[in-house]
């Protein structure tokens, strides 16, 4: 059939490659201390420049704590590397290799005032709210066990060979620990540092939160879903009837794209044979215009993107712009009023930076067969991501609007992953919609809600009973 043939060459369109948006952050402790064994409970370092970890010359046992605030981090964030890093200042006498482990503390736990000095390895009377041997909070909340609660299976461990040098815990212990953490933060008690705990002069002497030389840093590396690589396709009109499709990017740091006008190298009859396209911000004010992409004078900027048009007569614009929800439009159009199907397409040239693609949409005028209005757009990321579509119609305040759209939301391989038309039919799927805080505002317009995985997807909107008129199709990302 000519619908599928079609919907395939959009979904071919849509899935080029592309990197997932991967972003690093390096954190300071948010609290750290040492567990004295100490009979009474009585010590601590809250505030020392060090921690201790190990088994002293006096056969006292020492155990460091640190935790992290992760809630920079997104709650819906996929974790793909944990690294801890502390500087050793000093080891025991202990004559051979050390081996340092960390394992998860299942019990809140706290930083007072208590300051033992240097070196501290002795510690000093605990403070209110200092974790000691016995207390999690000095003097009223008792661990279950004195020493502490935490795991029994170490979550990362490293050798200790000389002083005076950084080592590194790292692993999928650590990742699985800190994506715990980001997903239900009220489990987030940090580490316990553990050394040698059988062989006296092992204890391990490292630089603390609170020392002004080489703290502790926690470098996390994530992944968000998000939307990118957007693309329409759909028959190109004239006057108001253009293929115009919007986007708005999110975040601080300015976004690099690329946008195209693509017709004649469609695999469709009927394409249009020489698209124009126009760049512009919210204003409606002209940020770039192109009409054949190896012409004015970014040709050697749309190839370096690996991704120019495949046809001299497409039309390309590479630009870099400022995002802080900023919104912006692309417009296509036929040389001399020429009419057929094209396809637009913006793509993100940097997806290492904290903004994004997001809450796409596309107007145009919606007819039949192959004329249906088609989105594309690609999920990144290594979890779900929450969208709601929409297919407006009734409401737009345009001359010819389309009076009842219906809406197909289908995968990267063309299986319907779910269909609307009229988004209040059904109460549970009404109760999404109205949930999301954007409803359409008319009864015959369409929307559904779903966590889509990572892929490349496609929303058809059509006219109910073949009917035509201009219509928006619009995509939201929702977490």
């Amino acid at each position: 059939m000519k619908q599928s043939n079609a919907l395939v060459a959009l979904l071919l369109l849509a899935a080029l490659p592309s990197a997932t948006l991967a972003v690093t952050v390096s954190l300071p402790p948010q609290k750290d201390n040492t567990l004295y064994e100490d009979a009474a409970g009585q010590l601590s370092n809250g505030q020392g420049v060090y921690l201790f970890a190990g088994l002293t010359q006096s056969n006292g046992l020492r155990r460091g704590l640190i935790a992290f605030d992760l809630s920079s981090i997104p709650a819906n964030a996929t974790i793909t590397g944990a690294t801890l890093s502390m500087f050793l200042f000093q080891s025991g006498p202990f004559p051979g290799e050390v081996n340092v482990s960390l394992s998860k503390v299942l019990r809140n736990w706290g930083e007072g005032a208590s300051n033992a000095g240097e070196p501290g390895g002795a510690g000093i009377q605990a403070e209110p709210g200092d974790a000691t041997w016995l207390h999690t909070f000095f003097s009223s909340v008792l661990w279950t066990n004195p020493g502490g609660d935490f795991s029994a299976t170490a979550s990362a461990a490293t050798p200790i060979t000389m002083d005076s040098m950084t080592y590194t815990w790292s692993g999928s212990g650590l990742v699985a620990d800190v994506q715990s953490w980001v997903s239900t933060p009220a489990t987030n008690f940090g580490w316990v540092i553990l050394g040698n705990e059988i062989d006296p002069g092992t204890a391990q002497r490292f630089n603390s939160g609170e020392n002004p030389s080489n703290p502790p840093q926690l470098t996390v590396t994530y992944q968000v879903p998000t939307l990118a690589n957007i693309s329409t396709r759909l028959r190109v009109e004239t006057g108001d009837n253009a293929l115009i499709g919007g986007f708005i990017i999110t975040g601080t740091q300015s976004k690099r794209i690329i946008v195209h006008a693509i017709g004649p190298s469609l695999p469709l009859a009927g394409a249009l044979a020489d698209p124009i396209l126009e760049l512009r911000n919210s204003s409606g004010g002209l940020i770039l215009s192109n009409d054949n992409w190896r012409v004015g004078g970014q040709e050697a900027e749309i190839i370096a993107t690996t991704i120019p048009p495949s046809n001299d007569l497409e039309s390309a614009i590479v630009a870099t712009l400022p995002a802080n929800s900023s919104a912006y439009t692309a417009i296509m159009r036929g040389v001399s009023d020429g009419s057929g199907i094209g396809v637009v397409e913006a793509y993100d040239l940097d997806q290492t930076i904290d903004s994004k693609l997001a809450n796409i949409s596309t107007r145009g005028l919606v007819q039949t067969g192959d004329n249906v209005l088609i989105g594309g757009l690609i999920v990144l990321g290594q979890s779900p991501l929450r969208v709601i579509v929409r297919a407006l119609g009734p409401s737009l305040p345009v001359p010819g609007p389309l009076a009842d759209p219906t809406l197909e939301l289908r995968d990267g391989d063309g299986a319907l992953v779910a269909f609307n038309d009229d988004w209040r039919d059904d109460p549970i799927e009404e109760s999404e919609i109205n949930a999301t805080g954007i409803p359409p505002t008319n009864d015959l317009e369409s929307a559904i809600v779903r966590n889509l995985a990572p892929g490349p997807y496609t929303a058809i909107l059509r006219g109910a009973n073949n009917t035509t008129g201009v219509a928006v199709v619009e995509v939201y990302g929702l977490n």
